[in-house]
């Protein structure tokens, strides 16, 4: 990979990447290892030695140091909010959080910094999820 990249994020996780590389024509998976396990996060396309890759990254691209802290409970459903620094200067920004098709958070940069609240989950959801899985949220403490 070179080292000029460029990044254009489509939501709070999806992001559209280009780049100059060795690779005339190629197709590829991008892998990381998320919870342990090597997983697919996106996919990359090379055409003449310029390569583009979409790709849900586990953190903001572009940024420095993030944070996330998840809260809720069973009746206010499951929220996360979080914070990063861009590199480049914003000075002013909102925007919207996507889960699937519908708006889930909101997001506020003031002096490149960020500060991001989403909802990941309704209390039905939870519900679902509890009944779902059973004793294994009562053995994670959860």
């Amino acid at each position: 990979m070179s080292g000029r990249t460029r990044v254009l994020p489509l939501t709070a996780r999806w992001h559209l990447v280009g780049w100059v590389g060795k690779h005339r024509l190629r197709a590829s998976v991008i892998r990381a290892q998320v919870d342990g396990r090597d997983t697919v996060i996106g996919y990359a396309a090379s055409i003449l030695g310029y390569t583009l890759g979409l790709g849900t990254y586990p953190g903001p691209c572009g940024a420095t140091r993030s944070w996330y802290q998840d809260f809720g409970g069973r009746r206010i459903g499951q929220y996360t909010i979080g914070g990063w620094r861009t590199r480049r200067c914003v000075p002013v920004s909102t925007g919207w959080v996507f889960g699937g098709r519908s708006r889930i958070g909101i997001t506020v940069t003031v002096a490149s910094r960020t500060l991001m609240f989403a909802q990941l989950a309704t209390p039905a959801e939870l519900r679902e999820s509890r009944e779902r899985h059973g004793d294994l949220h009562r053995k994670a403490g959860r």
